[in-house]
């Protein structure tokens, strides 16, 4: 009996083993580094998670250009690894990259990962997508449009800071902060809405969008950082719906014309007018 059992054994250890040599498939450890071609462009990834096989794609060496595509399994070593986060400064300053299509793996974009890509014109928003890192796309001056989805939760500070060309952004419910600087110098917003669910709005979060005529902040605001709106010279009418005046500095609004109206709740006027920071505003409009 116990020479079938070892029999058995060693049959079933071969057989593991012939597996293993049949598909050639060695995990790197987490750390490891990889290249792989895809279309013609060479990516460099570091392994994230071994077991998983989760990978990022981390700095790039050589010339990028052009409209580029991320896959969503890399194959190397006879294994196949899941992409799942753009690395910190992985295309920064690659000012000839036009487009970018992410695979729908992704989960992550990590800090300056595509900061200074001046050429940068559009690029999708995979639903798995929920983190972007601080200034990720800072100085893409050419890009146009970025689809905040609602599987996207953060957005790190300076994330979009000087995309001129940027023309608008809509919240998800998801969105609780607008960080520091998140929207700095975004010259072609004209109008700015934060939902319901937004309670804090960071340091100069929306300074310097020049061509802004309209703000509406909903019920759930509660406070808002030093020149978070300053310099938007356009703005022509400001909603804020919360009932206590979310706490700002005095230099939140500057710039904007303080004989603007301002639509509050009717029973909220007397507290505006006399709160720091909305103080500077002489006309308040009551809304039921």
């Amino acid at each position: 009996m116990k020479t079938r059992i070892l029999s058995i054994g060693v049959s079933l250890i071969a057989a593991i083993l012939a597996i293993v040599t049949f598909t050639g498939c060695s995990n790197l450890n987490a750390g490891d580094t990889f290249t792989a071609i895809t279309d013609g462009v060479e990516f460099q990834y570091e392994v994230i998670v071994s077991k998983m096989r989760y990978v990022r794609v981390v700095p790039v060496s050589g010339e990028i250009r052009g409209n580029i595509t991320i896959p969503s399994k890399v194959p190397y070593d006879g294994c196949k690894y899941v992409v799942t986060q753009i690395g910190k400064n992985a295309f920064r300053d690659c000012m000839e990259i036009t487009s970018v299509k992410l695979p729908k793996t992704l989960s992550n974009i990590e800090a300056f990962a595509f900061a200074g890509c001046t050429a940068l014109e559009t690029i999708n928003t995979p639903q798995p997508l929920s983190e972007i890192g601080d200034y990720a796309f800072e100085g893409c001056v050419s890009l146009e449009e970025f689809s905040l989805d609602a599987s996207i939760s953060k957005l790190g500070k300076g994330c979009f800071k000087g995309c001129v060309a940027l023309e608008t952004v809509k919240f998800p419910t998801s969105f609780s902060e607008i960080p520091d600087e998140a929207f700095y110098g975004c010259a072609s917003f004209d109008e700015i809405s934060c939902p319901a669910t937004v309670m804090h709005i960071g340091r100069d979060a929306f300074g310097g969008c020049i061509n802004v005529r309209e703000i509406y902040l909903d019920r759930s605001v509660q406070d808002i950082g030093s020149k978070a709106f300053a310099g938007c010279v356009k703005v022509a009418s400001l909603t804020c719906l919360t009932a206590t005046p979310p706490v700002c500095s005095a230099d939140t609004f500057n710039g904007i014309p303080v004989n603007i109206p301002v639509t509050v709740m009717e029973s909220c006027v007397e507290d505006y007018m006399n709160a720091p920071g909305w103080n500077r505003f002489i006309k308040y409009m009551g809304r039921y």
